[in-house]
């Protein structure tokens, strides 16, 4: 019986799953489909260039020329054998993930590189990793404070909402027409305490106390921070003001009607500036990075803010303020003007509130019935 040989293939083609870049000196080449990584002299990129195409070993050992041919070969087979360059025969069966995503290439290199990561769930594991992360380096700050700011303290005149929260939650909307009153600080301080403030303390063990609010956060590590620009809060003069959870108060770092710089921040939304203010949530990756050392970790900031922005929609919902959530963020503009870096701290989700207008959507009322037709 003669045994199946496999053909070498006539031709080949570069890997459509690739990515390069420098780290530690070094030229890595990843597939990143395959989380397979090699490092190689960047002459290797000319050589995966030539196959962009299918194409011979032959062909493409006469076009690099200037370089000995048996290396450049040898080179090719090992590319071959890594997967780097595969069978052009064979490459249908392949996915060109980044065509696959409609080109967005940070998509899917995230989604494919942060896929099945390995965890420590053992409790003698867990405390001997953490022991050796605390012994590496101290970890960050649970709250970010601005201590020369002016202070401005919230009052807590107990205003919290009584409306039932199944009809909360029933009447939930986007809000985008607003009245030109103003929100009562009251009501402003309940939704800003009630979405970002702490509710309390949760024993870590060797991690020490952290803080616990009212959404969850992965390793209670709560990364978001919330900067307010207000124009329209009675009693708060209008300004740029970070909530800062000790001692649940404002800190004034700008003073000024910021209103259209609002509607900057959010790409151009002109309906913004009618509403009464607008909270920035931002990220600080230390607090993050620094315990989850992993590249799944990245999306725990956008769903700790998604969290938050939830939080925030429904308490201005009970409160009888319509609230709204946008994506659409200039994250520079955002950056420049509340003095962040973009790496330690960037700004992730923009949410606000206003008094409702006749033209929004109904607020929540005790005496009335829900009503069964759907708005829009």
């Amino acid at each position: 019986m003669r045994s199946k040989v496999e053909r070498r293939p006539t031709r080949l083609v570069r890997n459509r799953n690739l990515v390069a870049y420098w780290r530690d000196g070094e030229f890595v080449v990843e597939d990143f489909e395959r989380r397979r990584q090699i490092t190689a002299a960047p002459l290797v990129a000319l050589l995966l260039g030539a196959f962009e195409k299918p194409r011979s070993i032959p062909q493409v050992t006469r076009e690099l020329a200037r370089f000995e041919p048996r290396s450049v070969g040898k080179e090719i087979r090992v590319l071959f054998r890594l997967g780097f360059l595969v069978d052009a025969r064979n490459r249908k069966k392949g996915r060109d993930l980044f065509r696959v995503w409609q080109d967005s290439f940070p998509a899917i290199y995230y989604q494919s590189t942060s896929r099945d990561a390995v965890y420590v769930t053992e409790l003698p594991q867990k405390l001997d990793l953490v022991q050796s992360m605390l012994t590496e380096s101290p970890q960050p700050a649970t709250h970010k404070v601005y201590a020369r700011s002016k202070q401005v303290a919230l009052p807590n005149t107990g205003r919290n909402p009584t409306a039932p929260f199944g009809r909360v939650l029933a009447e939930r909307r986007t809000v985008r027409h607003f009245a030109p009153k103003k929100v009562s600080l009251a009501d402003f301080a309940a939704v800003i305490r009630g979405t970002w403030g702490q509710t309390g303390w949760i024993d870590a063990g060797p991690l020490g106390r952290l803080p616990v609010k009212t959404s969850p956060s992965a390793g209670s590590r709560h990364p978001i921070e919330c900067y307010v620009l207000c124009w329209r809060v009675q009693d708060l003069a209008s300004g740029l003001y970070h909530y800062r959870v000790q001692g649940d108060r404002l800190e004034l770092l700008r003073a000024g009607d910021f209103r259209y710089e609002a509607v900057r921040m959010a790409s151009g939304q002109d309906w913004i500036r009618d509403a009464a203010f607008l909270c920035v949530m931002t990220a600080v990756t230390g607090r993050v990075f620094w315990k989850y050392r992993l590249a799944d970790a990245y999306r725990l900031f956008f769903l700790d803010a998604g969290h938050l922005a939830q939080t925030f929609s429904l308490l201005a919902t009970a409160l009888r303020l319509g609230p709204f959530t946008t994506a659409a963020l200039q994250e520079s503009r955002i950056e420049r003007f509340c003095g962040l870096d973009g790496i330690e701290e960037f700004p992730v989700y923009l949410c606000g509130a206003g008094t409702l207008s006749e033209m929004a959507p109904n607020p929540i009322s005790e005496l009335e019935p829900i009503s069964n037709s759907r708005r829009p």
